[in-house]
């Protein structure tokens, strides 16, 4: 069964109950698989408050596709370039909080931020602010991203 193919299928499906206009793109990235969907029209309805739809059906896909396959499969779904516009957003926010951070010396506290975004935070920090370190604290929905001055 290829994987690409029956990814490309399963999101159709999944997209046809949602909006009647998209199109579809599949490439294995290095083991993770990029679902790029483009869509004209309603595309709010795909992407959601905060990306929250996106999220959904990215973890949709993730279970229809390990019951498919038997194992776990790497998606990260895009719709519209939506993924680089969050990450803009991400690092201009990252970058506020750092730069508050070293200049005042306490650490700085980021909430309501999923996984991914804690990791494009984590990473663009460890990258770009050498004398600062990020940490995430709490559970679930209470989970945030810490920034501090490394000691």
């Amino acid at each position: 069964m290829d994987k690409i193919s029956t990814i490309k299928t399963e999101t159709e499906e999944l997209l046809g109950k949602m909006i009647t206009k998209f199109e579809v793109e599949v490439a294995d990235d290095g083991g993770v698989f990029q679902v790029i969907i483009k869509a004209e029209e309603e595309v709010s309805a795909v992407i959601g408050r905060h990306g929250e739809t996106i999220r959904a059906i990215q973890k949709i896909l993730e279970v229809i596709l390990y019951k498919k396959f038997n194992e776990r499969v790497e998606i990260l779904v895009n719709v519209n370039d939506f993924r680089e516009k969050q990450k803009e957003r991400l690092e201009t926010m990252a970058r506020e909080y750092a730069d508050q951070t070293k200049s005042t010396g306490t650490a700085g506290y980021i909430r309501s931020l999923s996984s991914y975004e804690r990791k494009l935070i984590h990473e663009f920090i460890t990258i770009n602010y050498p004398e600062l370190t990020t940490s995430s604290v709490g559970e679930g929905r209470e989970r945030q991203l810490v920034i501090e001055v490394k000691k």
